[in-house]
Order: C-alpha cells, then structure tokens, then sequence
C-alpha cells in the first residue's frame, strides 16, 4: 500500500512539473489511478473466482481441475504484479484492458439470453408395452413359451437379443470372479429389492382424512424429504406413461396394465459422486442397488401412509416393478429435463440421481415441467457421446420417438456394453458436466448457464479444460 501511495505521488509531481493547477493535478490523479484501481480490483476478483475453484476442486478430490485452476491463479498474480510494477501510461492501459475485459464478460453474459428449449411433444404418444423394454426382454428364457411368444411377436428383436444373450449377464458368476465382495453386495442388494414387491400396494382405510389438495401436498413433500430425498414433484398420472402390458415382475407376463390414478408423486435421490467416479467399474452398480433400496423404501412408506389416510396409493420400485415410465414422469413434476444420454438430468444432481414413484388418487397440487437450459446445453455438448464406451449415444439432432422429439439412444449397444462390463456403466452420468457436486460454487455455474448461451458455450470450453476431454477416473471408496 505505501508504495502504491508513493507510486501515486510521483504521478503528481510529474503532472506539476508539466505547469498544470491543483484542479488540473487533481483531475489528472483521478485519470491516471481510477483505471489502475479498477482494473485492480477486476483482476483480484478473477483471481478470487479462480482461487474459489482451485479450492472446491481439492475439496471434491478433482486433481485435474485442481491444478489447471492453480496455475491459472498463479498466472493472474503474475499477471497483476507486472501491471502494477511497469511505469505510466503503460500501466494505465493495462489496467484499463483488465476492466474492459471484465466488463464485456458481464455484458455478455447479461445480454445474451438463453432462449430456453424444453422436451417437445410433436405427435400422439402411445402407451410403452414394458415387453418391449430392453431389460424385460433378457428375462425371457430361451425354450420357454415367455420366449416364444415374444419373439414370434417381435422376430426382428431377436438376432440381436440372442447375440447379446450369449454375453455374460450382469451380476452372473463370471463377473462375480472379478471382484467376488463388491459384485456380491450389488447382488444382495438387488435380491433385497425383489423381496419389497409384495409391500408396493394393499387396500386404503375405509375413513378418509380430510385434507385440502395444498395440505395434502406440503405434508407429502416434507415427509419425503425427511426420509431422505431433497427433490419431490408432482403430476398428473400421464396415460402416455403407463406401461400398456406387462413385461416381467410378479404380475402374469402380458396381462394388461390398468393403473388408473389421478397423481404421480416423483421424486430423486442424489448417488454419491465418489462412487459414481469409478464408472463403469462394480462400485457403480453397488451405488445403483443402494439408491434403489432407498427410493423403494420411500416409496413403500408413503404409499403406505397415503393409504392409511384413506386413499389409494402404489409405490413403484426398482425390481420388476415398474409400471409406469419414471424420467418423463419427473420432467413434468418439474425436477429436470431429458438429456443427450437418455435419461433424467435434475436440476441440483444432474443425472447422478435416482427416481422414486408413488402414483395415487389423493388430492394433490400438481407442479409443473422447468426450462432449465439443460436441452440447449445438451445441444452445444457432445462429453457423453464422446466418452460412451459403446457409442450409444447419437451425435446427431433430436429426432421424433412416439410423439416426442428427443435423443435416440441405442439402448442393445448401450445393454450389450453393460453385459460385458458387469455393471450399469453410467460412464455418461459421471462425464455430464451437470454431474459436479451440489454446492455453492457449481450452484453458481449452472443458475449463470441457466441464463445465458454465451455462458453455455464457455462452459463446454472450461468443462473440457480444466476437467479434461476425458475425465478421470477415481479409485473405489469401497477398495
């Protein structure tokens, strides 16, 4: 600081040396030192930012991140002390660089509004026979009249399911030799689920409580996210959604789904980012298994409740259980949008969350679908595509699925791939930019990114940058 002042004051008397008055001098200071204090503070505010990321990239154990930050932290300092050390007018201009830069970010940023896409529904959507879904089509056995009946049904599935057939199975004993305690928790895990299929429904009380739909709503929503889930929202139950027939789990294969509720009460579990960081490694699948034994537990509980209120009321579990679809459902509750690698990315977890259902006929409030941006910015990014180990995922432009314009995935490429690897992969779900930990600094980055293209654009750049193209990955905290 005292030599900032002597710097000042050598100013001044080099502008009385040139003949000017006190009101000339005084006006002069003011020229020559206003820009060098506020392109100062421009840069100690870089400088700031940075640091700010160097340090939550230690704290989530992103080494990357952490020392590319660094360096540029380094480089900003560098930077400021050459500025402040050269003479006037070089100074000066320098420091007015530094706050012209700073400013036309903040223009930027703040002039060039994010138009926000958001899932489009273009032509009528048929209900989803679970027949057809992939992971119901692997528990038809060959020589059974399940198998026959499917495949004299659907003969252009099955080259390719059989040629997938002949892979190992997930959780199948070949994979088990790999790692024998880990495979063996995400089997266990998995068993567990299959035995909660018969507590998904009963019958309600026949004395309904009388609460308002807004009542009804709150005391919902804060009941689960005492048990453990941040995210809830509702909606209406969107025939669209409803499975058409069933396709495996305790109900009789191909019987009809009549599932007639009102609401669809959806909610999401974050899955913890360490163990997502080993993708697609066994810690992934023991995370999945976990996240699906909470959600069922939720699940279960307030169905439950909702009946013991008086109303009817299904959980929906992992394990064969579905009868409904899960993402679309939670896009019109609100708690995200469908993105480039097919599923659900939340507002506060991205896709590294778990969903829950509960559909009932109890009054509810219903919330409503969000424009986060997140469909722009899977417009601009290509991190899940690039690093899908089976290149699933498309590169190319949205195209129509059922009525709805959306990212095609190749689910028997992306299938196949789990089979080989004996996992659920989720290598997408740890590369998606939107998959960084929930707190105030990536808060901070996605409400900017929420707002602005310009903001989008960069953070493809920096994403790639400081966590790199491919990004790394973490050893199991599990070992």
């Amino acid at each position: 600081m005292t030599n900032y002042l002597l710097i000042m004051e050598n100013d001044v008397l080099k502008a009385r040396q040139r003949g000017l008055t006190r009101k000339d001098e005084f006006i002069t200071f003011l020229a020559m030192n206003i820009l060098i204090i506020a392109g100062g503070i421009s840069l100690i505010i870089l400088i700031c930012f940075f640091f700010l990321f160097a340090l939550y990239s230690l704290l989530e154990k992103e080494k990357r991140a952490f020392w590319r930050s660094s360096v540029v932290v380094l480089l900003l300092i560098i930077i400021s002390l050459i500025f402040f050390l050269v003479e006037p007018p070089l100074k000066n201009w320098l420091f007015a660089i530094a706050l012209i830069v700073l400013l036309l970010d903040l223009v930027i940023l703040l002039f060039s509004p994010l138009k926000r896409k958001s899932t489009e529904i273009v032509g009528k959507q048929k209900k989803i026979d679970e027949r057809d879904v992939i992971f119901a089509r692997f528990e038809y056995k060959e020589g059974t009249a399940t198998y026959k009946e499917y495949y004299t049904r659907k003969p252009e599935c099955k080259k390719i399911d059989d040629e997938i057939r002949r892979i190992p199975d997930i959780l199948s004993p070949p994979h088990l030799k790999k790692h024998p305690h880990l495979f063996s928790l995400a089997s266990a895990e998995f068993g567990f689920l299959e035995h909660q299929l018969t507590q998904v429904s009963g019958r309600e009380s026949r004395e309904k409580s009388q609460l308002s739909p807004s009542e009804s709503t709150r005391i919902i929503k804060e009941i689960i996210k005492y048990l453990g889930s941040d995210l809830c929202g509702i909606s209406s139950l969107d025939q669209a959604y409803v499975y058409s027939h069933v396709g495996r789990g305790p109900e009789h294969y191909g019987e009809e789904i009549k599932l007639e509720h009102t609401y669809a009460i959806t909610f999401a579990l974050e899955m913890d980012l360490g163990m997502v960081a080993t993708a697609p490694k066994e810690p992934v699948i023991v995370e999945t298994g976990k996240k699906y034994i909470e959600a069922a537990r939720i699940s279960i509980i307030v169905a439950d409740f909702i009946r013991r209120l008086g109303y009817p009321a299904r959980a929906h579990i992992a394990g064969s259980n579905y009868q409904a679809m899960l993402p679309p459902l939670a896009w019109l509750a609100g708690l995200g949008e469908l993105g480039r690698l097919g599923i659900l990315i939340t507002s506060k977890y991205g896709p590294r969350a778990r969903l829950g259902l509960i559909t009932t006929d109890i009054p509810l409030i219903e919330d409503k679908p969000k424009k986060l941006g997140i469909q722009n910015f899977c417009q601009k990014c290509y991190k899940c595509a690039r690093n899908c180990p089976a290149q699933a995922i498309p590169y190319e432009k949205k195209v129509e699925v059922n009525g709805v314009l959306k990212w095609a995935l190749n689910r028997e490429e992306c299938y196949k791939f789990w089979r080989r690897a004996g996992t659920d992969c989720a290598v997408c779900i740890y590369v998606c930019p939107y998959s960084k930990s929930d707190n105030a600094f990536h808060g901070f980055i996605r409400k900017v990114m929420e707002n602005s293209a310009v903001a989008q654009s960069f953070s493809v750049w920096a994403d790639d940058f400081f966590y790199g193209r491919v990004p790394l990955r973490r050893k199991s905290p599990l070992g």
